[in-house]
Order: structure tokens, then C-alpha cells, then sequence
């Protein structure tokens, strides 16, 4: 077939992806900002409890503490959604110099139309997750398609369930002062677990999920492409029960960004307290000194969406039904991985799947 080039340059086959760049007029400073700001909510939130008990066990700033552990217990009940909010976010597109792009199968579209989709996205890298968390489902809730989807995409998908998409992320991010509040704001983020899953089920609403979870975060090294998939099969039998389509999605980028803690018993500290606490404390830096929070800026983020691994509806799926379907699912996403990394300049990699 012969070949063409999208509007940003990237060689393709003519019916291969529909490719859309993120924000590529915003300026460096306006996306640095947007990082930093989901940064510093996740390294400042867990540390309000612990200020506000230090300053109330004080006599003189006993009031100013009281204060503070009153703000932050009835943070809890606040947060909502802000299409302002979810925009500004996307601004950090603009710190890769080298563009954050999202491709969709076109030959997908029909499927994406027609069924429910859980869009599994990986890997999960370290930190924020910028390829799940910028080429998800922030983009539709933004709430302005010609900018943050592209005219193709937006015309082929309908616009209540662009409006309604949603995605789980990890349970104790909810727990944790202003990062909460900063995940509700993006109107698309739901705790990880099942009752919560299930009722993005029962509304029949499309979201995105990290299978690789915080496990994928512990195995994280800088230039692997690494995912935990091979012992992870909930994610199936829920949309086995469900009847839905899985959308796998890979971000070719996500694992050269940061730098990350590789030391033995970093590892086993991380696999103890994702046993005994749910979650791991990941360590992780980019190439500046003065602001390591920062990630690499010259890495491309191209995140593909290829087509759906279409599953039947089974109420009460065996473990051979289950197990059918991961392999078919892990087949799947190897088929991307395989197709696209030469692409995008990674075709000396293997994918590793643990």
C-alpha cells in the first residue's frame, strides 16, 4: 500500500492509525507546571495529616494544627468535576519536546462504536502514568474534542459516552489529601476495586484500567518495556462477565522517561509494602538536578490503541474460559508491541512480560 504522512510528519500506511498530537503549541513552562502540580499534590498530600498532628501537639500552633487535621478530614467529601481542570492538565504535553501522541486503529472504529470497551493501557511506568493519564480519558472529559481528540476521532465516537468515559486507578490514591481532589477534578477517576469497577459495569460506561497495576511500578527500569501481565487475570473475568471488549493500548516512550531506584532491597521494600499497605513508594528522578521531579523532555510519548479483543458475555466463566481469553488478550498485546515498536524507533527492544 502506498505510504502517506499524518500532519505531524509520522510516516504511515494510508488506512493505518489515526494519529493526534497533544497539545503541541503549549510551551514548556505551562507543561512543566502542569507536572509538577499532580507531583507535588502526591509528595505534599501524605504529609498534611502528619503536619497538622505536629502542629496541634504544640502549644502554640495547637490552633493552626486543629485547622489543618479539620481541612484535611473534611476534604473527604469534597471534589467534582472541572473540564478547566482536566485542560490544564494536558498542558504537560508540552514539556515533551518531541510530542505526546495518541493512535487509533481506524479499523477499530467500528468496534469502539459499536461495544463497551475497557481500555487496558500499558505499561504503567513510574510516577504519573503520563501515557494513561494523557491519552485517556482526561482528553474527552476536557470537554473540547477539536482540540484534545482531533476532528477523525471525535466524529466516530459518540459524544455522551466521550462525555461519561471514565478509569480506575489505585485505591489509597484516593485516600491522600489534595491528590484526591485532583483526580475527581478530572471527572474520570474511580478507585481500582470491585465495587467500584462494577458499577462503571452497571452503567455500561467505557474506562481505561492499568493492569499492570502497582506491581508494574515496582518492576519499573529506565529503557525496559516491561509489564506484569502474566498473573494478572481479574481484569478478564470482569469483562468476561460484563461482556466487554478489551482495548489494549501500548505507550511506546513511557519507560525512558525517568530514572528509577534499582537496588535489591528497594525491590523487597516495594513488594511488602504492596502486600501489606496496597501500594509502593516509588522512587524515581529525571536528568535535572535542579527539579528532578521533571522527566525527560526529549522522549516521544506515542501511545497506540489498536483493535479490540472482542469477548463473548459469561456470567459464570470457568478458569479455562478465563485463562483462554488472557492468553488471547496477552497475544494481542504483543501483536502491538511487535507492529509498532520499529516505528517509533524502538525496534531493538523485546517486551518483557512478567
Amino acid at each position: 500500500m502506498e505510504k502517506t504522512h499524518t500532519s505531524d510528519g509520522l510516516p504511515r500506511k494510508a488506512t493505518d492509525l489515526i494519529t493526534h498530537r497533544l497539545e503541541p503549541d503549549v510551551g514548556q513552562v505551562r507543561g512543566a507546571a502542569s507536572i509538577l502540580a499532580i507531583l507535588l499534590c502526591m509528595m505534599v498530600g501524605p504529609c498534611l495529616p502528619v503536619v497538622g498532628v505536629g502542629l496541634a501537639c504544640t502549644e502554640t500552633y495547637r490552633v493552626a494544627g486543629t485547622a489543618l487535621l479539620a481541612a484535611v478530614a473534611a476534604s473527604g467529601f469534597f471534589g467534582s468535576h472541572s473540564p478547566k481542570w482536566s485542560a490544564f492538565y494536558l498542558k504537560a504535553a508540552g514539556w515533551f519536546r518531541r510530542g505526546v501522541y495518541m493512535h487509533v486503529d481506524r479499523g477499530a472504529l467500528a468496534q469502539m462504536r459499536a461495544h463497551r470497551s475497557m481500555w487496558c493501557m500499558h505499561p504503567h511506568g513510574t510516577s504519573i502514568g503520563f501515557g494513561f493519564s494523557l491519552n485517556g480519558a482526561v482528553r474527552f472529559r476536557a470537554e473540547d474534542d477539536a482540540r484534545y481528540c482531533g476532528a477523525e476521532l471525535a466524529e466516530n465516537l459518540d459524544d455522551a459516552r466521550k462525555r461519561s468515559c471514565d478509569g480506575v486507578m489505585a485505591p489509597v490514591l484516593f485516600r491522600i489529601p489534595l491528590l484526591r481532589q485532583a483526580l475527581l477534578g478530572f471527572g474520570c477517576c474511580t478507585p481500582a476495586t470491585k465495587q467500584g469497577m462494577f458499577s462503571l459495569f452497571r452503567k455500561n460506561l467505557d474506562f481505561g484500567i492499568l493492569p499492570g497495576g502497582m506491581e508494574e511500578v515496582a518492576l519499573y527500569s529506565q529503557n525496559r518495556d516491561r509489564v506484569f501481565i502474566r498473573k494478572r487475570a481479574g481484569f478478564i473475568k470482569y469483562a468476561l462477565q460484563h461482556g466487554y471488549n478489551l482495548q489494549p493500548a501500548f505507550t511506546f516512550g513511557e519507560s525512558d522517561i525517568y530514572a528509577s531506584l534499582r537496588h535489591p532491597l528497594y525491590r523487597r521494600l516495594c513488594l511488602f509494602t504492596l502486600k501489606h499497605a496496597g501500594f509502593v513508594i516509588p522512587v524515581f528522578w529525571g536528568p535535572r538536578w535542579y527539579c528532578p521531579l521533571l522527566p525527560r523532555d526529549d522522549v516521544a510519548l506515542h501511545t497506540v490503541i489498536a483493535h479490540p479483543v472482542k469477548l463473548p458475555k459469561i456470567e459464570q466463566p470457568t478458569a479455562d474460559d478465563v485463562a483462554h481469553w488472557h492468553g488471547r488478550y496477552v497475544a494481542a498485546l504483543q501483536a502491538i508491541y511487535d507492529d509498532h515498536k520499529a516505528r517509533f524507533g524502538y525496534g531493538h527492544r523485546e517486551l518483557d512480560l512478567q
